[in-house]
């Protein structure tokens, strides 16, 4: 079935983020004052679910502290990116703009906020490149729900979930996918997870980065 819908994640797929993701956590349980054991473990807790909702991560691990964690995560990471910087995957610009070409809609999804979602579009200069931007608060729930890729594929119309196509680096990006039941999931090497745990965790094929995705056969004009 040709595919009419692509869905890329953001920090570690399409978003180098530099490890801002991390930082930004480290500061925020310095803010909270966790330490030895329990931050070890937070950290450990924060890189198994990556790609999932911050604020969703954050209330697993903090409770009543989840909101105010949130807060200074995003504060954090946001002055961590203006800071560092962040930078495109290589090749990620070109790969979407070939996907429009090929008359395919493409969206962004991300466990981060509206805000700070919109702050790294800023930073990258992809304002213009795709319209069609989705975070947990716009969509209901984060992965490894799969609202955010149903929204995206409403708000596209698309004929069917089978020709909807999911690209993203983590175990959750794979599960989203699945539980859309969308047609492809693609997971990438340029993030978080390696090709055994996004093969368990739903992906029908493993690409080294976006970059390589023009040349699939099911993306072929």
């Amino acid at each position: 079935m040709t595919i009419e819908l692509i869905c890329f994640d953001m920090a570690g797929t399409t978003v180098n983020d530099h490890g801002l993701v991390l930082e930004a956590f480290r500061r925020t349980i310095e803010d909270l004052d966790v330490v030895g054991d329990e931050a070890t473990k937070a950290e450990a807790y924060v890189i198994e679910t990556m790609g999932q909702s911050k604020i969703e991560v954050f209330s697993v691990l903090f409770n009543d502290r989840a909101e105010a964690a949130n807060q200074a995560f995003e504060r954090h990471f946001v002055k961590a990116a203006h800071e560092v910087g962040v930078s495109e995957v290589p090749g990620a610009r070109e790969a979407i703009q070939t996907m429009k070409s090929r008359g395919i809609a493409v969206a962004l999804t991300t466990g981060f906020s509206p805000s700070t979602r919109e702050a790294l579009i800023e930073l990258l200069g992809w304002s213009d490149l795709v319209s069609l931007r989705v975070s947990p608060a716009d969509a209901g729930r984060g992965r490894p729900a799969p609202d955010m890729v149903l929204l995206c594929a409403l708000t596209t119309r698309v004929s069917a979930m089978q020709t909807v196509m999911v690209v993203g680096d983590t175990a959750s990006d794979m599960q989203a996918g699945q539980r859309a039941g969308v047609g492809q999931c693609v997971g990438v090497l340029s993030g978080t997870d390696d090709h055994a745990r996004l093969m368990a965790s739903g992906a029908d094929l493993v690409v080294n980065s976006v970059a390589d995705l023009p040349k699939l056969d099911t993306l072929v004009a």
